[in-house]
């Protein structure tokens, strides 16, 4: 987006990055400091922690109800989507997803932390989407994108 920006539950967001990672020192001492509000460390590429730190602390990551949201605006028909867990037989709208400066593929979003080892995330599928955390979202997997809360 030419903006750098799109709105979502009443929030203005970066477009997606993907994080560069912290390592398990950078994180823990960003824990000792009481910086970023970072609760845990694990991995020596921590990519979760490093998306915390390029927004600025985890008050800058999306909730979980911010990317229900953003999930609504994605999906054809503005949909109940599921707070946790999966929602199926969805219709993936391409034009409103460019139109927000979002990946036109499936693609997987960070959210709050979860453990040492875990995040949540969102992941948008072409029919579905999946709120939590599970095996494939470890916080070392350089494969989830990052969005920033900018106002």
């Amino acid at each position: 987006k030419e903006d750098g920006y799109f709105e979502a539950n009443g929030k203005k967001w970066s477009c997606p990055f993907y994080p560069t990672p912290i390592t398990k020192a950078e994180c823990e001492a960003a824990v000792q400091e009481g910086k970023l509000g970072i609760r845990e460390c694990s991995y020596d590429k921590d990519y979760w922690a490093g998306a915390v730190k390029q927004c600025g602390g985890v008050n800058n990551m999306p909730t979980g109800a911010d990317l229900t949201k953003i999930a609504q605006a994605i999906y054809k028909g503005n949909p109940s989507i599921n707070s946790s867990g999966y929602t199926y037989d969805l219709t993936f709208e391409s034009g409103t997803v460019s139109s927000l400066g979002l990946p036109k593929l499936a693609f997987y979003l960070w959210a709050e932390e979860y453990s040492k080892g875990n995040a949540y995330t969102r992941n948008f599928y072409l029919t579905y989407t999946y709120y939590g955390y599970n095996a494939i979202n470890f916080r070392s997997d350089s494969d989830i994108q990052a969005i920033c809360r900018v106002d």
